[in-house]
């Protein structure tokens, strides 16, 4: 079977033309950098984000959503998603849960507060020990959300979720707790 690779929604009306049999990874990091913009956990915690150019910036782009910061986050996340699983339903889509290392997590808005500098950021805290740590739960729990509005609000069952650096069976399962 030939699955494509795609993180951009604007481009998947025109690849889910292609003959392929879905999408093998949709990588939810273009889908935080381009539509949302902001850290998960600036928009669960905005008190702790100092920056004051970057809190302008924030509450220009979550204007209307002022009463629940991370519905910002889960709509405009469901919506990138739902736009690639839409194109290409039914055919599966392998959707990656978010996997920026540090220091591209540190350069969303409000980001650098909550990231911590890492020699070597490839292995540092990514992927699957992100999710269920304390410094990162609440912005899972946004990634979460979003996720279940896809498959179920909007019916887009095609969606498979694939979690990411994923070091032990343990961790995993510490992974899906959190998702539970």
């Amino acid at each position: 079977r030939i699955m494509v690779n795609l993180g951009n929604p604007d481009q998947a009306l025109k690849t889910s033309l292609l003959p392929v049999e879905g999408v093998g990874l949709a990588r939810l990091e273009f889908i935080i950098a381009e539509h949302v913009k902001i850290h998960p956990m600036a928009l669960a915690h905005p008190e702790r984000v100092a920056d004051e150019t970057a809190k302008r910036r924030i509450h220009e782009l979550v204007r209307g959503y002022e009463n629940d910061l991370g519905r910002y986050f889960v709509e405009k996340l469901s919506e990138g998603i739902g736009m690639i699983a839409g194109a290409f339903y039914p055919r599966p889509v392998i959707v990656r849960l978010s996997d920026f290392k540090t220091n591209e997590y540190a350069n969303l808005l409000g980001g650098e507060v909550f990231e911590p500098r890492e020699e070597n950021p490839m292995i540092g805290f990514r992927g699957a020990s992100r999710y269920y740590d304390p410094r990162y739960r609440d912005g899972f729990a946004l990634e979460c959300r979003a996720l279940k509005f896809v498959r179920e609000e909007m019916g887009l069952t095609n969606v498979k979720i694939m979690v990411p650096f994923c070091r032990t069976p343990k961790e995993g399962g510490l992974v899906l707790e959190e998702m539970a």
